[in-house]
This record gives C-alpha cells, sequence and structure tokens, in this order.
C-alpha cells in the first residue's frame, strides 16, 4: 500500500474526528465515546504510517491531530469523578511518552551543556569559577565531607517552600519561552546545564563530589526529568510555529499548546514532590549511601510511573 492509497483509505475517519474536535466542549456521552474510538483508531494509524511511510507529511499530520483528541479526551470532564487523579496516572505519562522526542531533545541539550562545563572545569577549574555566583563559590570550597547542606530541622520547611517555588519558576520559563521558536527553551536548558556542570566540576576539583551527590541524589531524578519535560513542552510550541504542517501558525500553536499546558500540569505536580524531598531528606543527616539509594528508587518509580502506566481501553472517551 502506497501513501496515497493509505490515507485515501483512513481520510474518512480522520475528517470525522476533526469534525467532533472542532465541536463546543459540551459533548455527549455518545460523542464522547465515538470520539475515544476514534482516537484509538489515530494512534493505530500513526503507529503504522511511522513504520511504513517515515517521510510523508501524514505522519505530522496525524501527530497533531492525536495530540488533538488526547487533549479533548482527558479534559472532557475537567474535575469530575475522579478525571484529574485519571490524568496524573494515565494522562500525563501518555502524553510524556507521545512527546518523548521533545522531552529527548531537552534533555540531550543539557547535557551536552552539563558535560562540556563539567569536563572544562576539571581542567581549567578558574573558569568554571566565573560562572556560578560567588556564595556557591565560596560554600564548596568550605565545605567539608559530611554534608552538602546544613539546613537545620527547624528550618526545612522555608527551605522546602523556597525549592519549589524555584523549581516551579524555572520550569515555567523554560515552558513559556519555548514560543520564542523555541530559542528561550533552550537557552533555559543550556544555562542550567553550564551551571550545574561548573557546579558538580567544581566539587570534584575540591574533593566533594560525594557530599554533592549525596544531596542531589534524593530530589535529583524527579526535578532533572521535570525540567526535561517543561522544556520539552516549550519546544513543542515553538515547533508549532516553525513547522505548523498543513495548518495555520495559529492554529498549530493551539494544538500545541493543548499538550504542552497538561505536559507543564504534571511538571508541577512531580516539582512539588521534588521539592519536598529536597527540603526534608536531601539536607537530613541521613548517611550518603541511604540517600544516594533513596534518589535510585525514586528513579526508578519516576521512569516506571513515566513509561508503565497505561489505561485500559475503557478508560478512553470515559465521561
Amino acid at each position: 500500500m502506497t501513501a496515497a492509497e493509505f490515507i485515501e483509505k483512513k481520510q474518512m475517519a480522520w475528517d470525522e474526528l476533526e469534525t467532533l474536535l472542532n465541536q463546543p466542549r459540551n459533548a455527549n456521552a455518545q460523542q464522547l465515546n465515538r470520539l475515544g474510538y476514534l482516537y484509538r483508531r489515530i494512534t493505530s494509524d500513526l503507529a503504522v504510517a511511522r513504520r511504513d511511510f517515515p517521510q510523508d507529511r501524514c505522519v505530522t499530520y496525524l501527530n497533531e491531530l492525536a495530540s488533538r483528541s488526547h487533549s479533548t479526551v482527558y479534559q472532557a470532564s475537567p474535575l469530575k469523578r475522579g478525571s484529574f487523579w485519571r490524568f496524573l496516572r494515565y494522562g500525563f505519562p501518555q502524553v510524556f511518552r507521545e512527546n518523548i522526542y521533545f522531552v529527548g531533545a531537552a534533555f540531550l541539550m543539557f547535557t551536552i551543556a552539563f558535560a562540556g562545563t563539567y569536563w572544562s572545569a576539571l581542567r581549567t577549574p578558574e573558569f568554571a569559577e566565573q560562572l556560578i555566583p560567588p556564595s556557591t563559590l565560596n560554600h564548596i570550597k568550605e565545605l567539608g565531607s559530611d554534608a552538602w547542606n546544613d539546613t537545620s530541622a527547624g528550618n526545612r520547611n522555608l527551605f522546602a517552600s523556597f525549592v519549589m517555588t524555584n523549581n516551579i519558576r524555572v520550569a515555567f520559563l523554560a515552558f513559556a519561552w519555548g514560543i520564542m521558536f523555541m530559542v528561550g527553551s533552550v537557552y533555559i536548558l543550556v544555562y542550567n546545564g553550564i551551571l550545574i556542570g561548573a557546579v558538580a566540576g567544581l566539587c570534584h576539583v575540591n574533593g566533594v563530589a560525594l557530599a554533592l551527590w549525596s544531596f542531589v541524589s534524593p530530589h535529583g531524578y524527579i526535578e532533572l526529568t521535570t525540567i526535561f519535560i517543561a522544556g520539552g513542552a516549550g519546544m513543542k510550541l515553538g515547533y508549532s510555529l516553525i513547522a505548523p504542517s498543513q495548518y495555520t501558525r495559529k492554529r498549530a500553536l493551539i494544538n500545541a499548546a493543548r499538550t504542552a499546558i497538561q505536559m507543564l500540569g504534571g511538571c508541577v505536580v512531580l516539582l512539588v514532590v521534588a521539592g519536598t524531598i529536597e527540603g526534608f531528606v536531601s539536607p537530613s543527616e541521613l548517611p550518603n549511601a541511604i540517600k544516594i539509594g533513596f534518589g535510585a528508587v525514586t528513579g526508578v518509580v519516576l521512569f516506571t510511573y513515566l513509561f508503565g502506566m497505561k489505561p485500559a481501553k475503557t478508560d478512553y472517551g470515559s465521561s
């Protein structure tokens, strides 16, 4: 079967789905069930198109249509019958997987910046010292091997609140600045990669790498992953303006925003968890090995959640 034959065979169902998506939000149960059925068909068609016609424009079209459908299915009855819980349990992991390429690009940009700056810090520490705030540099040089942060138990709730606010701010910036044709998201990701790479490299040079990683490990898997997801959401916004496919740029941006906002919403919840861990577990007096092991467990749980949580077919189109 050629791409043209495939499109001709499936076009009627695609058009019906687009019609449903363009209708007012107060759809009845029958329409929602039909929408769920067509959504499952479109995701199947997308998988076939990616496999058999990866270079054809229908892949981009189907990907956008599937994203729009997903947004509508999960927002059809907001905050009713536990829909928010269903979104956290199934919707967020699914929208993460559907946009894994954007998240992967965000991860790659951060990692390249981190690795380059870390290597530079090992070779020329003087240069890396110019990249981080003086207070952080002084803390590294004065740090003992016992703990990265000496936050007292009485102040940990305040520290947790500060950490949550700061991390959510970074996530929102990585998301919102993506609308500048992805440039803003790239900047935030690269900047944070450089900053963290410089800190990590200087800790290694000063012999306190274990103190740093024992502090970062408990919350770092969740925190960095959510930054990558938020950055990926921002890049999705920007990419919709660069390559709107067959849509106008306005329509492409609206479609991308529906999915990107869902990605950001899930990030906020995860960052609250990360901030709580960073405020109470990371600066605690637990042994380094336990804190590092705790972090590894959070990583396993997080990636199991993101890659493994899949709804039963009956969950689609439920009201």
